[in-house]
């Protein structure tokens, strides 16, 4: 394995760590639901704030739980496959997604501006989940 094989796995690893984190910190800073977390959190956000067309209150607690099963995804296809493997890419894609469309919906349902610690990591850790596994792509 290659140096630069191995500095990709150590980074999915720490992307996809920041990904379960994001579970256990606070995705609203102010506000309603500043306290909350998982679908208390959601029910609270939705009840208060705007609507989102297409996105009910389920699906919204799909998305947020999925950001960090993304983490674990990526850990075992790192375990499994490596950083340079296909499979990776797919998951790193389908991470990038997952939380982007769950960032901007907390986004447009609170404000970008009472958006929590949880949110910025989640997105952070999507970032450098995605750079793993470019990152040995030529």
């Amino acid at each position: 394995m290659s140096r630069r094989a191995r500095f990709a796995d150590g980074i999915a690893v720490a992307g996809g760590a920041a990904l379960l984190a994001s579970a256990f910190l606070h995705w609203v800073r102010r506000g309603p639901g500043h306290s909350l977390r998982g679908h208390d959190l959601i029910d609270t956000v939705v009840a208060l704030g705007d609507t989102l067309p297409g996105i009910s209150t389920a699906r919204l607690t799909v998305l947020w739980y999925l950001v960090p099963a993304s983490g674990a995804v990526t850990w075992i296809v790192v375990a499994l496959r490596g950083a340079s493997s296909g499979a990776m890419l797919a998951i790193a894609l389908a991470t990038g997604a997952i939380t982007l469309a769950t960032v901007v919906a907390f986004a447009r349902l609170t404000s970008i501006g009472s958006l929590g610690p949880g949110a910025w990591l989640a997105g952070a850790g999507a970032a450098i989940v995605l750079s793993a596994a470019l990152l040995t792509r030529g």
